[in-house]
């Protein structure tokens, strides 16, 4: 067997067409926000009347700084590595994004945009203009305003242009979402989806040697080094 890498990478077994892929920003803070190694709940009047318990971070350095890498692996492994072997077979017409916004509410129950953010799957909702699809606390989340409506309507547009097009087009202010250029060993493009201050073209130069690169010099893994330990669950330390 070929496996998936190099299969996206062979004219024969991938179909030629114009691809959008992408990941969002704090991809594993919906798992980080139920594990008790992270979070603690705390009871609140608030909490009680919405008959859920307050939720707060024991170490939001420690929740953030594994957010941060094991989401950008996870842009790497999800978006980068397959954009960049469709490239390699041919592929002309990408398009790669990332999921930035988290201008969710503050509660007394949590800080969704701390603990939340802007994490796997909550995109979905303003892509589809429905809310119903994170169930009947969605409005805990899922502010109603400006920048939520500016997002929504282009991220329907992107997407819109796409399907008519094959190409997602320009945004309401003005920014171009162009093609990711998928080589190995120079910044590729993405498209950041979020508010009107900040959707915009960005790009990054990242690989899996340089996030283990940038984690060996991490100034604060010396006090977070027990986020690892041999006591801590499985999961959190693959």
């Amino acid at each position: 067997m070929d496996g998936l890498k190099n299969s996206l990478s062979n004219k024969k077994h991938v179909n030629i067409v114009p691809t959008i892929a992408g990941s969002n920003k704090d991809e594993v803070k919906l798992w980080l926000a139920s594990a008790e190694y992270f979070v603690g709940l705390e009871y609140s009047f608030f909490g009680s009347l919405l008959g859920v318990p307050r939720v707060g971070l024991k170490d939001e350095a420690a929740f953030e700084l594994f957010n941060s890498y094991r989401s950008r692996a996870w842009k790497l492994r999800g978006v980068d590595n397959p954009l960049r072997s469709l490239a390699s077979a041919g592929n002309n017409d990408l398009y790669a994004y990332r999921y930035d916004w988290d201008d969710h509410r503050k509660w007394p129950v949590a800080n969704f945009k701390k603990l939340i953010g802007a994490a796997h799957a909550t995109e979905i909702p303003l892509l589809t203009g429905n809310n119903k699809l994170v169930g009947d606390y969605g409005f805990l989340i899922y502010p109603k305003g400006p920048s939520k409506s500016f997002l929504s309507k282009n991220m329907m547009n992107f997407w819109a242009n796409f399907a008519k097009t094959a190409k997602p087009g320009i945004s309401s202010n003005k920014q171009e979402w162009t093609k990711y250029d998928g080589l190995d060993e120079i910044e590729s493009n993405f498209m950041v989806l979020d508010n009107r201050k900040n959707l915009k073209m960005d790009k990054d130069q990242n690989s899996f040697k340089s996030l283990v690169n940038d984690l060996y010099y991490e100034e604060d893994i010396t006090d977070l080094r027990e986020v690892c330990s041999p006591s801590t669950n499985a999961n959190f330390c693959r």
